[in-house]
């Protein structure tokens, strides 16, 4: 088949649904669908086995994490592509289909990336991401390229899993980027065929200074332990580092707590002097002066 298509989850099981038919709806009909469930405790395996569809490959293992997930699919999948899809987002209609016409123009690239806009459930705030300028230099200022527009050649995929750290959890996704990007060309096509929902339970809206310091250095660590990575583009890990300290000090900021953001904000400062013409920079700055 040409698409292996893999959805992690876990207790997604009031959502998972919706974002399963948005794949069983394709255009393009030559895939496979892998759901590795992530040790889920809701009713997730009985949802999957009402669906009873034969394009469905359901795989259930203990609770190790999303990048844990995502490559066992990558290991049992038979694709010559392999993408993702959170189970919480979803896909047009006309995502795979995009997809392979494009890969075919660019005679087969080892990897390929489309767009996607994000915004809450009912599309009414819907807002186009804008894809990186340049790689790899760009990937490493911040990550606006997402697995949901991803698709990997199988054989590339199975040599650049996921870090499957759980330090690393919720910068894995970058922290792959960067390193599949200084290794292999990486085709944009700027089409948005995919859309992240914003929504209460998106990983991301939790703030816990400890896990977020944790998540920058097991970040930096990994980085700094590839030797490609190293060898070539040593000098943009602190860019890393700086864009994760400013994060965290714009969740300081938002939250009030003035020394902190200071402390974070000039930390990264420290780190990349660029950071003072982002626009983080200037979002922090308003929250601090506003709350003065």
């Amino acid at each position: 088949m040409f698409f292996s298509i893999i959805i992690p989850t876990y207790n997604r099981a009031h959502l998972i649904v919706a974002t399963i038919n948005t794949v069983l709806a394709q255009t393009f009909t030559d895939y496979e669908l892998l759901i590795i469930d992530d040790g889920s405790t809701d009713n997730t395996t009985a949802i999957i086995t009402t669906l009873n569809s034969p394009k469905i490959n359901y795989i259930k293992t203990e609770n190790y994490g999303v990048a844990h997930a995502r490559n066992t699919g990558i290991k049992a999948a038979k694709g010559q592509y392999i993408g993702f899809l959170d189970s919480d987002d979803s896909m047009e209609t006309h995502h795979l289909h995009t997809a392979y016409d494009n890969i075919q123009h660019y005679n087969q690239p080892p990897v390929m990336h489309l767009n996607f806009l994000f915004g809450y459930a009912d599309k009414s705030n819907a807002t186009k991401n804008k894809l990186p300028s340049t790689l790899p230099a760009a990937i490493f200022n911040s990550c606006s390229l997402h697995v949901n527009c991803t698709f990997i050649q199988h054989t590339i995929a199975q040599k650049n899993l996921f870090n499957e750290s759980r330090a690393l959890m919720f910068a894995e996704d970058w922290d792959f980027f960067i390193k599949l990007a200084t290794r292999y060309p990486i085709q944009l096509v700027d089409e948005t065929t995919t859309y992240l929902v914003d929504h209460d339970e998106r990983s991301m809206r939790s703030f816990n200074e400890h896990q977020w310091v944790t998540r920058r250095n097991a970040l930096v660590q990994s980085l700094n332990a590839d030797s490609i990575v190293q060898q070539h583009y040593g000098s943009k890990i602190n860019v890393v580092q700086a864009h994760m300290n400013t994060l965290i000090a714009l969740n300081f900021a938002v939250r009030a707590h003035k020394l902190k953001t200071i402390s974070y904000w000039l930390k990264a400062i420290g780190q990349h002097p660029a950071e003072l013409t982002t626009r983080r920079t200037l979002a922090i700055l308003k929250h601090t002066l506003l709350t003065w």
